[in-house]
């Protein structure tokens, strides 16, 4: 960033211009002088460019008003927005800010609470036992909460008793579950890397500015659905080809 003087600005197009003093930004974001003075104690706000004993403020600062405004319109607190800013400051939290939540409803769902006869009933006909339930804590899909089960993914109460009563053995089904959510981290991290390439370092380099978070938001979603059609079509394929290669070996034996 340039160093300006009090007489001269800079006259580099590319560096951020600091030319509104507290009372200025404070009016262009309508809010008192004492809020940015609050917003900067608590380390919302940068702090402005001092020139002796001025501060002045920038585009950057109006853009970062605007975004607290916006995240307290969706009810964040100031300790909320402070923490969704350091994390969007360091690439995290991404559902919090663009409001992923929206865009796909599974990240942002309640998880199922059962109690122990309800989560047996939901198996009915399949032998749950105690260990199988102890190793579904130990990966993730439920947890204990005094009398009640958590279950945090639906597919352990729901898609996992379907696949049971085909014959596979829960303790199976668990296994082969810990192994595809490894395979499932290492494709979102390579979804990820694509998203900060592209999308969201681009977006910083920018200024992070709060009038594309709802682009940045859509665009989220489109690769989100991208990457989920692409999964979902590539394994849908996968499987039948293995199991049309099974039917085919089978009609050749009978014959």
């Amino acid at each position: 960033m340039s160093r300006k003087t009090e007489a001269q600005p800079s006259v580099d197009e590319t560096a951020e211009v600091f030319d509104m003093t507290i009372d200025e930004i404070a009016q262009h974001a309508e809010i008192p002088a004492s809020t940015v003075r609050l917003y900067q104690n608590k380390g919302l706000l940068p702090p402005p460019e001092r020139r002796g004993r001025v501060g002045y403020y920038g585009a950057g600062h109006r853009d970062r008003l605007r975004l607290i405004s916006h995240l307290q319109d969706r009810g964040f607190s100031l300790a909320a927005v402070k923490e969704a800013l350091d994390s969007w400051n360091a690439g995290r939290s991404l559902d919090h800010l663009l409001g992923i939540s929206d865009v796909a409803p599974s990240l942002g769902r309640e998880p199922l609470r059962l109690s122990p006869l309800e989560l047996t009933q939901r198996f009915e006909g399949v032998d749950l036992t105690q260990a199988d339930i102890q190793k579904a804590a130990e990966v993730g899909l439920i947890e204990v909460d005094g009398a009640e089960i958590v279950v945090a993914n639906e597919a352990f109460a729901d898609i996992g008793p379907a696949v049971a009563r085909l014959g596979i053995p829960v303790a199976e089904i668990l296994d082969e579950y810990e192994a595809l959510s490894t395979a499932v981290d290492q494709m979102a991290d390579r979804f990820r890397d694509v998203f900060e390439r592209h999308l969201w370092e681009p977006f910083v380099e920018r200024g992070m500015p709060a009038d594309e978070v709802a682009t940045l938001t859509s665009e989220v979603g489109q690769l989100t659905e991208l990457a989920t059609s692409i999964v979902t079509t590539e394994l849908h394929d996968r499987f039948a080809a293995f199991a049309t290669n099974y039917l085919t070996q089978a009609q050749e034996s009978s014959t």
